[in-house]
């Protein structure tokens, strides 16, 4: 039985700083053994999308980096580039986030970098024997560590169900090439009779895959990189839609890459789940939505399908915020599959499979700081 431990949200007076009790289970918690006196460590954050306004607060990636110092490691906070620009922009667009989200020297103690370099080119392909991937470009500077923190910003994901440890690990560590071969699949249909003709999923395609002929979309699928968070989420009638099957097969990559960045790492991860600002769509969205549950707190883990178990359960039991996709989605009250019912995707099967591939276990005891 995996151990995950809980950091609640609640501070009821000045002893209870949910950053002081968050350091001290870092402290004391298996993040102590991950590595030895003068490891390089990566700590994985995401520094979300330019105009998005969910994200993980700073101070919680400055506290992890503080006890990775404190411990004896030698912290190297990185990002990766997202798939929602042009190879022109990327860069660009990460350094303007970085700025605008308060993730620069002064807040952190310490510059962020890109693990996968500006263009998003620097990579170490990992073998892996996935049911979907042999192998997968992990970002270099990931790949060389001596150990791994990802700290994810819990959200739904459209296409995952959840995103959180395995997507932040599977996802987010992987290079733009890398992410281009776990997205593969996501390739967008439109529904003819809802489209009204509007243009917006041309508009905000990042690679100009998407082409309006008699104001009816269509797709390059030579140009489409799978990206297919920007068309879904330009759409105001829901006509751009992704079948369940292709959803189903992305959430294997996403399990196959983390199980590479793991077995690059030789299993020395560490995770951290951050159930606060708990939006429907994941950081890497172009906008971000309001929060369907109330703050929770922080989960974490060696294991990351306990880790994701614990997470589905914590919000299963959460009530839903009226005015939110809980209500739209009919899942205000505590139940299970709330994610099923806000994303249509069911998050257990990407669980389920990464305990398949030995990843982890569904079994878990959550231990309260």
């Amino acid at each position: 039985m995996s151990v995950v431990n809980f950091v609640g949200a609640r501070e009821r007076c000045s002893s209870s700083k949910l950053l002081e009790r968050f350091k001290g289970t870092l402290k004391k918690g298996e993040l102590q053994g991950l590595f030895s006196q003068g490891e390089l460590v990566a700590v994985k954050f995401e520094a979300g999308e330019r105009d998005n306004l969910r994200y993980v607060r700073p101070l919680l990636v400055k506290a992890v980096v503080d006890v990775v110092y404190s411990l004896g490691g030698q912290p190297l906070l990185v990002d990766t580039l997202s798939m929602g620009s042009k190879a022109s922009e990327v860069g660009r667009r990460w350094l303007e986030a970085v700025v605008l989200h308060g993730f620069d020297v002064t807040s952190l103690g310490k510059s962020p970098m890109l693990a996968d370099g500006y263009t998003g080119e620097e990579e170490m392909l990992v073998q892996v024997d996935g049911e979907e991937l042999g192998g997968v470009e992990i970002a270099r500077a990931v790949a060389e560590s001596q150990a791994l923190v990802v700290i994810s910003h819990v959200t739904a994901h459209p296409f995952a169900g959840l995103s959180g440890a395995l997507v932040s690990c599977g996802v987010g560590c992987a290079s733009l090439r890398g992410k281009e071969r776990i997205h593969a699949p996501l390739r967008p249909l439109f529904v003819q009779d809802r489209c009204d003709g509007c243009g917006q999923c041309e508009k905000h395609c990042p690679h100009d895959a998407v082409r309006l002929k008699d104001d009816r979309p269509s797709l390059d699928d030579k140009r489409c990189k799978g990206c297919a968070y920007y068309c879904t989420a330009a759409c105001p009638v829901g006509a751009v839609v992704i079948d369940g099957r292709s959803a189903r097969r992305f959430q294997r990559r996403v399990v196959d890459s983390a199980l590479a960045v793991t077995g690059a790492l030789q299993g020395k991860v560490y995770y951290v789940n951050i159930l606060m600002d708990v939006c429907p769509y994941p950081d890497c969205y172009p906008f971000s939505d309001v929060p369907f549950v109330s703050d929770s707190g922080i989960l974490m883990s060696h294991d990351p399908v306990a880790l994701d178990s614990a997470t589905l359960n914590v919000l299963d039991e959460s009530s839903g915020i009226r005015g939110s996709i809980a209500e739209e989605s009919e899942s205000l009250g505590s139940s299970d599959d709330k994610l099923l019912h806000i994303t249509g995707v069911d998050p257990t099967s990407m669980i389920a499979y990464a305990k398949k591939l030995g990843m982890g276990s569904d079994s878990f005891e959550i231990r309260k700081a």
